[in-house]
Order: structure tokens, then C-alpha cells, then sequence
């Protein structure tokens, strides 16, 4: 073998390395990406999860709760019982003394 041809050759074995880790390089990133988003979507569900969770342990304390005041003589209540309640906007009257003040502000004013 010449000289010549060993630097080739060493210079294409080098250029295969390089590449090789590139490749490799590559893979690893868009693994590491597609791990993200899975850590992302679990993340998601795992704060879904534990809503329903708490919705679902809050629901069956209520209802044992309604169950046992229902032991203990808890109705519905009947439509008699039931008040409705309506609230009528009022309007504001203005007292001689803030009208007063009124007036002094803008007597003092000018």
C-alpha cells in the first residue's frame, strides 16, 4: 500500500465515523422528542385523571351524606315551600348636603 492510499483510505474511514455519528445523533434527537410530547400528553392526562378523581370521591361523599340525612327524615321540599325572590333596581337619592357639596366645590372653583 502506498502512502497515498493509507491517507485516503483513513480519510474515508473518518468520513464513515462522522457520518455514523450524525445518524446517530439525529435518532437521538427526534427519540427525545417524541418522548416530550408522550411526557406532555401523559402529563395531560394524568391532571384529567386526578379531576375526575376528586369529582368522583366528591360525588360519593355526597351521596352518602344525602343518603344519611335521608335516613334521618331530610324531603325534597314540596313546590309551597319554595320563595322567589326578585330584585327591583333602586335609584339613588342624592341628599341636600351632597348637592351642597356640589356646589360649594364648583363655587370654589370659580
Amino acid at each position: 500500500m502506498s502512502f497515498d492510499l493509507l491517507i485516503a483510505f483513513c480519510c474515508f474511514l473518518a468520513f464513515g465515523v462522522m457520518a455514523g455519528l450524525l445518524f446517530q445523533h439525529s435518532v437521538i434527537t427526534e427519540k427525545n422528542t417524541e418522548i416530550l410530547s408522550l411526557q406532555k400528553t401523559l402529563d395531560a392526562a394524568v391532571l384529567v385523571n386526578d379531576s375526575k378523581e376528586g369529582q368522583l370521591v366528591t360525588n360519593m361523599d355526597l351521596q352518602a351524606i344525602e343518603a344519611e340525612a335521608r335516613g334521618y327524615g331530610m324531603t325534597e321540599p314540596t313546590q309551597t315551600q319554595y320563595r322567589k325572590e326578585t330584585v327591583a333596581k333602586q335609584e339613588k337619592k342624592t341628599t341636600e348636603t351632597e348637592t351642597e357639596k356640589v356646589k360649594s366645590w364648583l363655587q370654589n372653583l370659580f
